[in-house]
C-alpha cells in the first residue's frame, strides 16, 4: 500500500526523462548525441564541459546525501542535457534519473508487507514481489552554476510548461 502511495506520488512529482547519458560512480562527458549545449561565449567541446561533469557529480553527491539513508542508490542518469551561459552563469537544464531499489532483507520483516499479510490484502503478493525490484525517480532540473563554481538547484513545478522554484535534493523525500 504505502509503495503504492510511493509510487504515485513520485509519478505526480517527478516528470519523466530518458536515459541517455549514465553516471554511475563516476563523472564522464557527454557525447554530441546526448547534450545540446548553446552559450553566447565561444563554443567548447561538450566533451571537454567541465560545467557537465561538476553538476554530475554534484547531483550523483546530493542524490547520495538525501536518498542514501533510506534505499541502495543504483544508477544516477543525465539526460536531454542543455547549456547555456546567462549573465556570466552557466545555467543547465536537463533530465535526471536516480535507479534505487530498497535495503535487502525479507519483505515479509517490513511492517506494511506483514500487516498486509496478516489482513489477507489481496495486494499482499504485489508487495511483497515489488520490494526488493529497482525502481525509478525522475527529475527535470535546472542547475545554475556561480562563479566561485557553487551549484544552485531548481525543479521544474509547473506541470504544464517551465515554473523554476529553488530546491534541494532532499526535498524529493516524502515526510509525514
Amino acid at each position: 500500500m504505502i509503495v503504492g502511495c510511493m509510487a504515485m506520488v513520485f509519478a505526480i512529482f517527478f516528470s519523466g526523462c530518458s536515459s541517455d547519458a549514465v553516471v554511475q560512480n563516476q563523472t564522464a562527458s557527454p557525447s554530441a548525441k546526448e547534450v545540446t549545449k548553446t552559450t553566447t561565449e565561444p563554443k567548447q567541446s561538450i566533451d571537454n564541459s567541465t560545467s557537465y561533469n561538476q553538476i554530475a557529480s554534484y547531483m550523483q553527491e546530493e542524490s547520495n546525501k538525501a536518498f542514501s539513508p533510506y534505499y541502495e542508490l543504483l544508477e544516477f542518469t543525465l539526460s536531454d542535457y542543455e547549456e547555456k551561459t546567462v549573465d556570466g552563469k552557466v545555467e543547465a537544464t536537463f533530465g535526471y534519473q536516480v535507479k534505487y531499489k530498497n535495503f535487502e532483507k525479507d519483505p515479509d520483516t517490513v511492517d506494511y508487507i506483514k500487516a498486509a499479510k496478516e489482513k489477507k490484502d489481496p495486494n499482499y503478493q504485489q508487495l511483497y514481489d515489488e520490494y526488493l525490484q529497482p525502481k525509478e525517480m525522475s527529475f527535470h532540473l535546472k542547475a545554475v552554476v556561480e562563479d566561485a563554481g557553487s551549484i544552485t538547484l531548481y525543479t521544474n513545478v509547473s506541470p504544464k510548461g517551465i515554473q523554476w522554484e529553488k530546491a534541494v535534493m532532499s526535498d524529493f523525500i516524502l515526510k509525514k
